[in-house]
């Protein structure tokens, strides 16, 4: 695990991935926050326990009734996710920002908004996910107070006539800044405005003393190479195992 990478991850566990309270395990820790039941980066099996087991990491979210498992270290991860059959695997992707974008941000009217103001256009956007029913969504949008009270919290939003258009939150404690939550209302897509948004906030990230600013992107997804043309490298990548639905 490169140095980047660890430092990514203790950051995720301290704000974006941390719960109330730790449970023991025997292949980790269990995180936990019953105030946020239905998110699951708020209540997993945090499995670091290297010759951990499938068997194990199954009878450990039994256990302790957890809805997922995360696991650090991606050569286990694949590991524990080719013997589990018929689970759900994730692999999220560390990316650092590391190079200037290929090229600059479209003049675009960002700004720095009130967390609170990005409410309504994060539930519009929820409700497009076949999951989200209400319950999730109001989760979701809570857990934005839970993780500012564990690390600074600013949001940035680019508007278009002064309608808010695009927006991504970054969060940031000692010299270290994760951009996340990048998002663009369809009405206002491929314009260029995720891209003056998310460097905006980059912007502010080094302005701010971050040494470290990272994201995270679905490997499976696109929006990883939009990143990478934003001057953001790949450093290192965790699995999530999510049990089959039950009944």
């Amino acid at each position: 695990m490169s140095g980047e990478y660890a430092r990514c991850m203790a950051f995720l566990r301290r704000g974006d991935l941390a719960g109330a309270r730790a449970a023991p395990s025997t292949v980790g820790a269990g995180v936990i926050d019953e105030a946020l039941a239905l998110r699951h980066d708020s209540n997993y099996l945090l499995v670091e326990r290297p010759d951990a087991t499938p068997a194990d990491v199954a009878a450990e979210l039994a256990r302790l009734g957890l809805p997922m498992a995360l696991v650090p270290d991606p050569a286990l991860g694949e590991r524990l996710a080719a013997a589990l059959t018929g689970w759900g695997v994730h692999r999220g992707l560390v990316m650092v920002h590391r190079r200037p974008p290929d090229r600059p941000a479209p003049v675009a009217d960002v700004r720095e908004v009130d967390v609170e103001r990005l409410r309504a256009a994060r539930r519009e956007l929820l409700t497009e996910q076949p999951w989200a029913t209400d319950a999730v969504i109001e989760q979701l949008l809570d857990a934005k107070a839970a993780i500012a009270r564990r690390v600074a919290l600013r949001a940035f939003a680019a508007f278009v006539d002064d309608t808010l258009a695009s927006y991504t939150d970054l969060y940031l404690a000692d010299g270290v800044a994760q951009v996340e939550d990048v998002a663009t209302l369809p009405p206002y897509r491929g314009k260029g405005l995720a891209r003056a948004a998310v460097l905006r906030a980059v912007d502010e990230a080094r302005a701010a003393g971050a040494g470290l600013v990272f994201l995270v992107a679905a490997q499976d997804d696109w929006p990883q190479a939009l990143y990478r043309r934003l001057g953001f490298d790949d450093v290192g990548t965790y699995v999530k195992l999510t049990p089959p639905a039950q009944g």
